[in-house]
């Protein structure tokens, strides 16, 4: 879907908060999104900017790698949670198994992934927003 098609389905605009802490990483997230059509906040290297950027922001969706500078995502990931933000989980670190437990709903897209994988979760959440 290109940018056009993507704001073309919905009239709302909707911000995506990344949460990576690999530069390269980070900028790649950013690019996928915004050439969805769609906005970003961050992206943020650490828990805690995370959590300082959820709550002055209010994002609609979080992308959200496992392994952060400062430790690990789960505080920033049970505060959106409760927020019903739909999670997209992006590592090479997490089981799967046990982020389905603790996040029903959540997506997991394992590092490494193409741009079309995270598009796809990306897509996936924004329908539930619909």
């Amino acid at each position: 879907m290109t940018q056009t098609d993507m704001t073309e389905t919905t009239d709302v605009h909707r911000d995506i908060l990344i949460v990576e802490d690999e530069a390269i990483v980070a900028l790649d997230l950013k690019f996928i999104v915004e050439d969805m059509g769609l906005g970003t906040i961050g992206p943020c290297p650490t828990v805690r900017q995370g959590l300082r950027e959820a709550n002055a922001n209010c994002p609609d969706i979080a992308i959200l790698d496992v392994n952060l500078l400062d430790g690990e995502v789960y505080a920033l990931a049970d505060v959106l949670r409760d927020q019903h933000v739909p999670l997209i989980f992006h590592s090479a670190h997490a089981d799967p198994v046990e982020l389905a437990k603790r996040y029903p709903g959540a997506a997991f897209c394992p590092k490494p992934t193409t741009p079309y994988q995270i598009e796809d979760c990306v897509k996936a959440a924004l329908s539930r927003l619909q």
